[in-house]
Parts: structure tokens; C-alpha cells; sequence
């Protein structure tokens, strides 16, 4: 078993066939300890309807990937821009008054 896993989620969804196909996303990782494991979630995952029509939010532990290569964006998904950075001033607007 290795030291690490990954803690990852599914989605269930159809292909343009119809086919069913599911998705999994990494959302942290778990280490053992000598009481069981560690997890850090790096996201958190949505519950979503099992099969039952019950709310349910489930992540699996798996071995890392052996690629370790980023998700790939959803299409339609924008990337940040590499030169844009983070602006800690919080803009107010004025005082309203109705």
C-alpha cells in the first residue's frame, strides 16, 4: 500500500452515446496515522442523489496517479492569467440612501 492517497470524488454522467461514464476529481489527499488516517481536503466535494434519491457525499481513498498530472479545465473553463495578481483592497461603494 503506498504512504499516500488520494482522496477523490465521482460524478456520474451520460456521453454524448448516452453511455454512462463516471468522472473522479482529487479532492485532497490521506496519510495513515497510528490511529487510522489523515485527510486534507484540498476541496470539498458536493453532496449529491444516490440511487436511493438520498443526499450523499462520498470520497474514496486511491493510490496516486502515476502520471500526477492536473485535472484538465472543463471546456469553457477559463484559466487565470499568469500576471494577474491579488488585490487586498476591498472596494466599498458609497453609502446608500434610499
Amino acid at each position: 500500500m503506498s504512504e499516500r492517497m488520494d482522496a477523490v470524488t465521482a460524478r456520474r454522467y451520460k456521453d454524448r452515446d448516452g453511455n454512462p461514464k463516471t468522472a473522479w476529481t482529487r479532492v485532497g489527499s490521506a496519510w495513515p496515522t497510528s490511529n487510522g488516517w489523515s485527510i486534507t481536503f484540498d476541496a470539498l466535494p458536493i453532496p449529491a442523489l444516490n440511487d436511493k434519491g438520498e443526499m450523499e457525499c462520498r470520497v474514496l481513498l486511491m493510490p496516486p496517479r502515476e502520471d500526477n498530472r492536473a485535472p484538465a479545465p472543463r471546456s469553457g473553463a477559463r484559466a487565470p492569467a499568469a500576471s494577474a495578481g491579488i488585490d487586498d483592497d476591498i472596494p466599498f461603494a458609497p453609502e446608500w440612501r434610499g
